[in-house]
């Protein structure tokens, strides 16, 4: 690998997305701000960041929700319109920092309002999860897919539940947790219910031998 293909692949770790839905915490969008190499708005998301003299690197969708005004002050060469309606905004912003090499992909805004808008980005987590490690991120928790295996050291007492979404999965072994499963099925609708975990111990670990599981973790930093 040249020093060029080097500097460009340290260079390309992080992305945020700020979507056009419930405004975060202002706490929590500066920290995952300062966090990230490359900040996309998804469509409309870019007002509330004009509203906190943010500028991101890109504003991705078919423009439809960006405030005309807002859209006056930011350069051209930042816009991406996506005209094609097969997906929503926050699709075209994935698939954007997808084509760029992102690995890790964090996004805001994309709960609250409309639930049909969140149900649907939490199946883009899905669908894109075995691209790249994508964040859904709400005022008090973060959540992403679990495809065959997770791990991450957690404050002890983190409440820590694994969701049977879009079919459950099969062979669930975890490590470090309160209440352990072991080789166990989570299922929609069959017990045993995967809610309300806790961690005990680190390094706290997850592995699926078949399906995907939601998994959804209290912030372990107050950005209320």
């Amino acid at each position: 690998m040249s020093q060029i293909e080097k500097k460009k692949e340290r260079s390309l770790k992080k992305a945020l997305i700020i979507c056009n839905g419930s405004p975060p915490p202002q706490t929590l969008l500066k920290h995952l701000w300062r966090d990230s190499d490359y900040r996309v708005s998804a469509d409309g998301g870019a007002n509330l960041l004009h509203v906190l003299n943010l500028l991101p690197n890109a504003v991705v969708g078919d423009l439809d929700s960006l405030n005309p005004d807002v859209q006056k002050q930011l350069p051209e060469k930042i816009l991406f319109r996506v005209k094609e309606q097969n997906t929503n905004d926050a699709d075209k912003a994935v698939r954007h920092c997808l084509k760029l090499g992102f690995k890790e992909i964090n996004l805001l805004g994309a709960d609250g309002g409309r639930q049909d808008h969140f149900l649907s980005n939490l199946e883009i987590l899905l669908k894109y999860s075995r691209h790249a490690r994508l964040i859904i991120w709400t005022p008090l928790e973060r959540m992403e897919f679990i495809l065959d295996s997770w791990e991450e050291n957690l404050a002890p007492g983190t409440t820590l539940s694994l969701l049977p979404l879009f079919g459950g999965a099969k062979g669930v072994i975890s490590q470090g947790l309160k209440f352990e499963l072991n080789n166990l099925a989570l299922l929609p609708g069959i017990s045993p219910s995967g809610v309300s975990n806790r961690v005990l111990s680190n390094p706290v670990k997850v592995s699926i031998k078949d399906g995907q599981l939601l998994i959804v973790l209290q912030h372990d930093t107050d950005f209320a």
